[in-house]
């Protein structure tokens, strides 16, 4: 079997490179528009979520809000409180971010493999800057649009978190409770940093270093799947997937003509995003799957995630499936929503591809910091608010 994937394997590989000399045209327009898309708008989003997220690691922050936050992650999802941390970058942030501290995490022993794993089931999702900036507001020219696509892939990812709550029950371990909790998260912050004899600038030097190694990573996948799907279209592979398909958007009523779209996403989000936003079906229909391929993730970001926890124990089947699951439940959700919220087809038409500038990646850069230091701040008084509510009581 594992020959045969093996030969499989080599002859798209093959065919790929054939492919590089027969179409060299369509396969540079595809890559710089992948370059791009990295450059101006992935990086400028992401850079400061990896750089500050490794920084609270080797100074001991996520330790402290760890110490809070257990009572509360426990019982919900059988995490460990430091997974908070996971949760709220993982949340704020976008693929493949949540993926990283996780599975940083695991190396600093914050978690087990079994608590890495559920924690991946609901912690690495898409942010708010991608689905209200780039989608809703490039790409269809609607805020609206936005926040039913955001709270479609929040629910989901929740709701497949604390199903994930069952996951190897057995593994289930409880850690008794401090008597002084703030005390204890400040030791184990300090205990932390004193374990870590780098200097300040080594710490920086190094979470730049990393931050900056996985980005280039990122932007490889994006070039590389953004040249397939170029080839899946002059191949007529998307035509020919979209046929035997067809039956089922029939059978639920969905519009054909999206179903290549859908297809692009399934392989890359944002350029799937940006096809079905410009197709003729109906609104509610193009922003269902939207939300649905963007719980996905696209095989791009799997490629990704796979990457991050290659060096780890943590399996890769749990987080297929648990994408799966939330493929379905963050379409159902914005059926619900979009039941109750109405919407409607913007006239100006906005291309995002067509957005890149260095004044838009600062922009991006400046917005990503902000919601990152507010995210944190966040999480720093709930947990101490959350601790203090829990002592009077």
């Amino acid at each position: 079997m594992r020959n045969t994937l093996l030969n499989i394997f080599i002859a798209l590989l093959i065919l790929m490179v054939l492919s590089l000399i027969i179409f060299p045209k369509n396969a540079l327009e595809a890559a710089k528009g992948g370059i791009n898309l990295w450059l101006f708008t992935i990086t400028p989003s992401l850079l400061p979520f990896f750089i500050g997220s490794e920084l609270f690691l080797q100074l001991g922050v996520v330790h402290f809000l760890g110490t809070f936050l257990e009572p509360i992650m426990r019982p919900l999802f059988k995490v460990p409180g430091s997974g908070s941390f996971a949760m709220a970058i993982g949340y704020t942030s976008g693929y493949p971010v949540g993926a990283q501290i996780i599975s940083r995490l695991w190396e600093e022993k914050l978690c087990t493999t079994e608590e890495a794993e559920r924690l991946m089931s609901f912690c690495n999702n898409s942010g708010p800057l991608f689905m209200l900036g780039a989608v809703a507001i490039g790409m269809f020219n609607s805020p609206k649009i936005g926040y039913v696509i955001m709270a479609s892939n929040y629910l989901a990812a929740i709701t497949t978190g604390l199903l994930f709550h069952f996951y190897k029950k057995n593994s289930y371990t409880n850690s008794p409770p401090s008597k002084n909790l703030i005390k204890s998260a400040f030791d184990k912050m300090y205990h932390t940093r004193a374990q870590n004899k780098k200097s300040f600038s080594a710490i920086l030097s190094d979470a730049v270093s990393k931050s900056m190694n996985t980005i280039i990573m990122i932007g490889g996948y994006i070039v590389f799947f953004s040249v397939i799907i170029e080839f899946l279209k002059l191949y007529k592979i998307l035509d020919l997937l979209s046929y035997f398909i067809s039956p089922l958007f029939s059978l639920i009523g969905f519009d054909k003509n999206v179903i290549p779209s859908f297809l692009s996403g399934l392989l890359e989000i944002t350029v799937g995003s940006n096809l079905i936003s410009q197709s003729p079906a109906p609104i509610e229909q193009k922003v269902i799957l939207v939300s649905a391929i963007i719980a996905w993730g696209g095989v791009s970001i799997h490629g990704q995630v796979l990457s991050v926890i290659a060096k780890t124990k943590i399996k890769y089947f749990p987080y297929l499936i648990a994408k799966t699951l939330q493929f379905f439940l963050a379409a159902a959700y914005s059926y619900v929503i979009l039941s109750f919220v109405k919407i409607q087809e913007e006239n100006i038409s906005i291309n995002v591809f067509n957005q890149f500038s260095y004044k838009n990646a600062w922009n991006l850069f400046q917005n990503s910091s902000l919601i990152f230091t507010i995210t944190t701040i966040i999480f720093i008084f709930f947990a101490i608010a959350a601790r203090l509510h829990q002592h009077q009581t």
